[in-house]
């Protein structure tokens, strides 16, 4: 594993480990605008800018919940754990925890590497996302999530299509709630917050009316279930797990050529499995093949693992991670544009058409004019269709015709 310190850009007088270290971070930002099918796996790390605390560091989530509730649980994870529903307190605390929470996360917006796995999307160089954080800010910037209403759920804990989702919300959403006994879901409202933060948590309104309708009917009362955050816990299986698993094989089938792994400890079971899954896929991807004359030209960070974050990989990951960014998540992913447009401007322009000209495209209303937008091979085609008739050849009507005793006659009486 390679380590590259990004301290390196602010050294005035750089020695020669960060010179090496300048021209590696930018052969990365290049290794990035060239990739076509990137995989980028996160975690709460990306999320702090957003005033998001993540759960290790010192002043992170579990801590907080350790110095708060000392004389309930142990450890801060322990509020993370499903095994806490056994105990009424830590039950009560939960909910209480999730309501603050949850309030924190509703001011928060994105943040520059949420809006960098954006740009990688609108680029068409996302394979896909796949995120730890239940904070949501993914689908705000604009990636369709597992839980966004754009995945077209149907039924319970089914979804309908997976290729349009962008961002794999692994540990869940706490944007939504679902119910502890029949798992229907529901969006996450104000009311429910507030009852949260009580402590006690809604009745679940589908059970509710199945029950009061067996009641009508004079036939027992069903059990009726609460409402608690869409998240997953510790122990507790995703109810999205089979569709999560054809995603991530999806993928791994469609070989990835890059890997960048930010703002995670990779101290999580699934997490790790993951990562290495999508490692030895993006490590197998054969290299595109390339002239002989261009065989030096390829970049060393193509096919490649990236890990980017403040703290340094576990040794575990010897061999796994090619390249340990020593970096925030945001500073990097800002160096990494800045380099992509030096690089390759022609990524970044936006062509405009002049359309609702009467004479170059009569069938396009006049409002639409200096319209910019993205030109692509069957736009261009599409719009060009209704103008195809100017650059039609003359009519033959028009023109002498040809004869072969005509050319005889004009050749005897040139010579």
């Amino acid at each position: 594993m390679i380590t590259l310190d990004f301290g390196a850009l602010a050294a005035r007088r750089p020695t020669a480990q960060q010179s090496s270290s300048r021209k590696s971070l930018s052969q990365l930002s290049l290794a990035v605008a060239r990739s076509k099918r990137i995989i980028v796996i996160t975690g709460a790390g990306i999320s702090c800018s957003s005033g998001i605390p993540d759960f290790r560091s010192s002043d992170g989530l579990y801590n907080m919940v350790k110095s708060r509730y000392p004389d309930v649980v142990m450890k801060g994870r322990d509020l993370f754990d499903a095994s806490l529903f056994r105990d009424p307190t830590s039950t009560q605390l939960f909910y209480t925890f999730m309501a603050e929470l949850k309030a924190s996360i509703d001011a928060a917006t994105p943040s520059p590497t949420h809006r960098f796995i954006k740009t990688l999307h609108t680029k068409g160089k996302l394979l896909r996302s796949y995120t730890q954080n239940i904070d949501g800010l993914e689908e705000q910037a604009g990636l369709v999530g597992t839980s966004s209403s754009a995945a077209s759920k149907k039924g319970k804990g089914t979804l309908k299509n997976l290729k349009d989702i962008k961002s794999v919300q692994l540990h869940g959403d706490i944007h939504r709630v679902r119910c502890t006994i029949c798992s229907a879901e529901y969006r996450c409202e104000q009311h429910h917050v507030e009852a949260f933060r009580t402590g006690e948590p809604p009745s679940c309104p589908d059970c509710s009316v199945r029950c009061q309708d067996r009641v009508a009917r004079a036939a027992r009362a069903l059990a009726v279930g609460t409402l608690r955050p869409s998240i997953v816990l510790y122990e507790e299986v995703h109810p999205l797990g089979d569709e999560i698993g054809t995603i991530s094989a999806r993928d791994l089938s469609r070989r990835p050529d890059l890997l960048i792994i930010m703002g995670t400890s990779l101290k999580v079971h699934g997490i790790k499995k993951l990562v290495k899954d999508f490692a030895s896929a993006v490590h197998n991807t054969p290299p595109p093949s390339l002239p002989t004359r261009n065989k030096t030209c390829v970049n060393p960070f193509s096919r490649k693992v990236v890990f980017i974050n403040r703290t340094p990989p576990a040794g575990e990951w010897e061999g796994v991670i090619d390249y340990w960014v020593k970096s925030d998540t945001d500073p990097w992913v800002q160096k990494c544009e800045e380099d992509w447009k030096r690089f390759r401007p022609a990524d970044w322009e936006v062509q405009g058409t002049l359309v609702g000209n009467p004479i170059l495209s009569p069938n396009v209303p006049s409002k639409n004019a200096f319209k910019v937008v993205k030109r692509t091979p069957r736009a261009v085609k599409r719009e060009l269709a209704p103008t195809w008739h100017l650059l039609d050849f003359p009519c033959t009507d028009y023109l002498p015709k040809y004869s072969r005793q005509r050319e005889r006659d004009q050749t005897e009486s040139r010579g």
